[in-house]
């Protein structure tokens, strides 16, 4: 048998060989199992399979929420090098895995949506102060009233100590301030 002969049937098995891994893969794809994925250590790292969960993260109130794909991204075989410049670290995006999912969550300064418009009464120096967000969160200051919080009735001092002096807009909190009008200085 020649040389070229042999060159013939070694690459003719090769293709066969591939191709049949190839339709293997296909059918386990295809029957909904996930195909066999052949890690060679610093070679080959592992792909994304399974459609990544994107959310938001908002520092000042703790919650976080889903936020949709992006349109016409393929996550099939995407690796962590192709999500990286999808999203980048410097824009607060930071990509984990939880068991066989990846996470992929955009951490923000602020509140989220839902809390954004809520406000609560807290102290500061003495005072009754106006903070956005829910009470415990870290919301901005929006004012400092002129309300001695010693002025206050006893049932108001508890709810402001406890974070129970919540309100769910601007409007709330400024009517409630209008009925301790009585306590100003």
């Amino acid at each position: 048998m020649s040389d070229a002969s042999r060159r013939f049937i070694v690459i003719g098995l090769m293709i066969f060989l591939l191709g049949g891994l190839v339709a293997y893969q296909q059918a386990r794809v295809s029957t909904g199992q996930r195909p066999v994925i052949l890690r060679v250590p610093g070679l080959l790292e592992p792909r994304v399979l399974e459609e990544p969960r994107l959310e938001r993260y908002y520092r000042d109130c703790g919650h976080r929420e889903p936020i949709p794909l992006p349109a016409g991204v393929k996550w099939n075989w995407a690796g962590k090098e192709e999500l990286s410049i999808l999203f980048p670290p410097p824009e607060g995006w930071r990509i984990t895995r939880e068991g066989e999912r990846l996470v992929i969550t955009q951490e923000v300064d602020g509140l989220c949506p839902a809390d954004a418009p809520k406000r609560h009464l807290a102290i500061k120096d003495g005072l009754v102060a106006i903070y956005q967000g829910p009470a415990g969160s870290l919301g901005p200051l929006m004012r400092v009233t002129s309300l001695k919080f010693t002025s206050l009735p006893p049932s108001w001092r508890e709810k402001i100590e406890n974070g129970q002096a919540e309100f769910n807009s601007e409007q709330e909190v400024l009517e409630a301030l209008d009925s301790l009008d009585e306590f100003r200085p």
